[in-house]
């Protein structure tokens, strides 16, 4: 089982030993933690992919304002993607050809809601028909807890993208109903109808969730990806491809 959307508890004296204790007790093998946009755990994401660390994959947040942005950043196999916010996407347009050539993912953020970033992801897109998207927290469906009318004909549309991955995740964050949280599991299931198995994934959010409640939130959440939850997905596969691969059979 892979956990597809974490931080890190920077509270912690070792926020990735902190991890790796809530994802053995949930049974979650791997693991792909972003970077946050306070980039508290940035140092840890460093070490990590120094350690060449093969139960995690980190993604880094792409921020224009930091200067040039080299494509280098790559190129460890620690690294499986880059976050981005819709507002940076149209400066992101002149890396996005060597995003899709390293094979590894968009960690898009609709902060200004779910439609404006289905424009600009469309967008991008159509000029980088290889480059690999995955779009967390089922796609916003839920904006300042209500609904976002653009929320089921912006996924519609993403829906068409070939190389494009859904998490569920962050369900605590749209819900107003305590866990097990079922007013927002009619999004998760509207999801089977938009996108193939494959194309659905699981993840925590944490630590943005009730901690003590780690392993029951990776449970729901793969309880609400149903099927995509029996074999590793296209996310996990190029994430994880070469253990995948020589992982012995059982």
């Amino acid at each position: 089982m892979i956990d597809g959307y974490t931080h890190l508890d920077m509270s912690l004296d070792d926020p990735v030993a902190a991890l790796e204790q809530r994802m053995d007790e949930a049974g979650v093998d791997r693991a792909f933690i972003i970077e946050t946009w306070s980039k508290d755990n940035h140092g840890c994401l460093d070490r990590l992919v120094a350690s060449g660390s093969p139960r995690f994959r980190v993604a880094f947040c792409f921020r224009p304002e930091d200067g040039l942005f080299s494509p280098a950043i790559f190129e460890p196999e620690t690294v499986g993607g880059i976050r981005i916010q819709t507002a940076d996407i149209r400066a992101f347009r002149p890396i996005a050809e060597a995003l899709a050539r390293s094979g590894k993912w968009l960690i898009p953020h609709a902060e200004a809601g779910i439609g404006a970033l289905a424009v600009e992801l469309l967008r991008l897109a159509e000029a980088c028909p290889e480059l690999r998207i995955y779009l967390p927290h089922m796609g916003w469906p839920r904006r300042d807890k209500k609904e976002d009318p653009d929320w089921d004909k912006s996924l519609s549309a993403l829906s068409a993208l070939p190389h494009l991955v859904i998490g569920v995740s962050a369900i605590a964050h749209f819900s107003q109903e305590a866990y097990p949280h079922q007013d927002i599991r009619p999004a998760a299931m509207r999801l089977h109808e938009l996108f193939a198995p494959g194309s659905i994934c699981a993840g925590s959010d944490y630590p943005l969730l009730d901690t003590t409640l780690y392993a029951d939130y990776m449970e729901l959440a793969n309880e609400w990806i149903g099927p995509a939850a029996e074999d590793p997905g296209s996310l996990e596969l190029t994430l994880f491809e070469k253990e995948l691969v020589n992982r012995p059979s059982t």
